[in-house]
C-alpha cells in the first residue's frame, strides 16, 4: 500500500465492494481444499450464499499465490436504479484516509413503475432515462427537495405515479468497521449469531415452521430481491400468507443471515489479505482507474460508490454486499 504521496509502492488498496466485484466477474475456480465457508456448517447459507463466500475466499487465496486468470474487468454497469448513476471504472486508493473510501453516495431511486414499465418484467432503460431527464430539472429537483406536495403533482401529471421516489443514502462499505475488529473478535460475533439462531426459531410455531420446516431460512432472496419481493411465494405450504411468511424472512435475515455474511467476508478477508492490498499492477490490469484524489490529479471530489441491484435470486449476495448498511422492510 502506498502510505505517503512521496513514497511509491506497487500495491494500492480497493474498497471491500469493488474487490467483492472483482471476486464475482473472474470466479475462480473453488479448491477442494477450500471448500469450507467456516469452521463449522452454517445449515441457512443457500448454496448460492456459500458459493459466494467461497468465490471471495478462493479470489483472495489466488491473488495471494499470483495464480489469477482474468475473465472480465471492473467496468461498473448503469443498473438504471437511481437518478444520478452511470456506468465508470471502479477507482483504486493509495492512502487508507483518501475520503473516497469513506463517502456517503446520496441518490434518488427510480420508481419500480418507471423501471419496470406496466409490471414488466424487461428493464425499460428508455423509460429510466426519460424519468432521469425529467427530475435533473432545476425547477423538478428543487420541488422534490423544498416541496413534496408540488412535487407529487408534477409527477403525477407526467408519470401518473402518486408516490414521490426514495431518496437513498450508501455507505462505502464499512472499511472502519472491518478493519477495527481483529479475527477473535468477528469469530467471536459469528459464534455468537449461531449459538443465538435457535432463540429466533423456537420464537413462535410459525417462526419454526417457515424457517426449519419448510427451510425457507435460505430462501431470503425473496424480500431481498425486487424480482421476488413483490410476487407470489411458489410452494407456501406453511398455512401462513405470504404476507405473513416475508415479515418472518424480514426479521431472520436483518437480524442473522445479513450479519452473518457480513462478518464471514470480513473473517475471509482479515485471515487472507487483511488490508485488501493489491499489486497495482493487477488492479491496472482489471482496467481500475487510480483515485484523483489519492494521486493529486484533481482537488475535485467525484463520488465513486458500488451500486448493485441486480434482480436474481443468484445475486442476492452481491446484492446484500453492495447494499450491506441497508435493513429490508417486508412488504406489508
Amino acid at each position: 500500500m502506498i502510505t505517503t504521496s512521496s513514497s511509491i509502492s506497487p500495491f494500492s488498496k480497493a474498497t471491500k465492494s469493488n474487490f467483492v466485484r472483482i471476486a464475482k466477474k473472474n470466479s475462480p475456480v473453488i479448491d477442494n481444499a477450500n471448500n469450507n465457508v467456516y469452521t463449522s456448517d452454517i445449515h441457512f447459507l443457500s448454496e448460492v450464499e456459500k458459493k459466494g463466500i467461497l468465490t471471495i475466499k478462493q479470489f483472495l487465496i489466488n491473488s495471494k499465490d499470483n495464480v489469477i486468470q482474468f475473465k472480465a474487468n471492473v467496468h461498473i454497469e448503469d443498473t438504471f436504479s437511481f437518478v444520478n448513476e452511470e456506468a465508470r471504472f471502479a477507482k483504486y486508493h493509495c492512502h487508507s484516509n483518501c475520503k473516497g473510501l469513506h463517502s456517503i453516495y446520496k441518490d434518488v431511486e427510480i420508481p419500480i413503475e418507471i423501471k419496470y414499465k406496466n409490471g414488466s418484467s424487461t428493464l425499460d432503460q428508455a423509460g429510466v432515462e426519460v424519468f432521469r431527464t425529467w427530475f435533473k430539472q432545476p425547477e423538478i429537483t428543487n420541488l422534490y427537495n423544498t416541496d413534496q406536495k408540488k412535487f407529487i403533482e408534477k409527477l403525477q401529471l407526467k408519470f401518473n405515479l402518486r408516490n414521490p421516489p426514495k431518496p437513498i443514502e450508501i455507505g462505502n462499505d464499512g472499511f472502519h468497521e472491518m478493519t477495527n475488529m481483529s479475527l477473535s473478535d468477528i469469530t467471536i460475533e459469528i459464534e455468537k449469531i449461531l449459538n443465538s439462531i435457535n432463540s429466533l426459531y423456537n420464537q413462535s410455531k410459525d417462526h419454526k415452521n417457515v424457517l426449519v420446516r419448510n427451510r425457507f431460512s435460505t430462501k431470503t432472496f425473496l424480500v431481498t430481491s425486487k424480482k421476488y419481493r413483490d410476487v407470489a411465494i411458489e410452494n407456501n405450504n406453511t398455512g401462513l400468507s405470504d404476507k405473513e411468511v416475508r415479515i418472518i424472512l424480514t426479521e431472520f435475515y436483518n437480524k442473522f443471515k445479513r450479519p452473518i455474511l457480513d462478518l464471514l467476508t470480513n473473517y475471509w478477508i482479515l485471515k487472507l489479505n487483511s488490508c485488501l492490498d493489491f499489486n497495482k499492477s493487477l488492479l491496472e490490469q482489471l482496467k481500475f482507474q487510480p483515485c484523483k484524489l489519492c494521486f493529486h490529479k484533481s482537488p475535485e471530489y467525484v463520488e465513486d460508490i458500488d451500486i448493485c441491484d441486480e434482480d436474481t435470486e443468484d445475486d442476492e449476495l452481491m446484492n446484500f454486499f453492495y447494499n450491506e448498511n441497508h435493513n429490508y422492510c417486508a412488504v406489508i
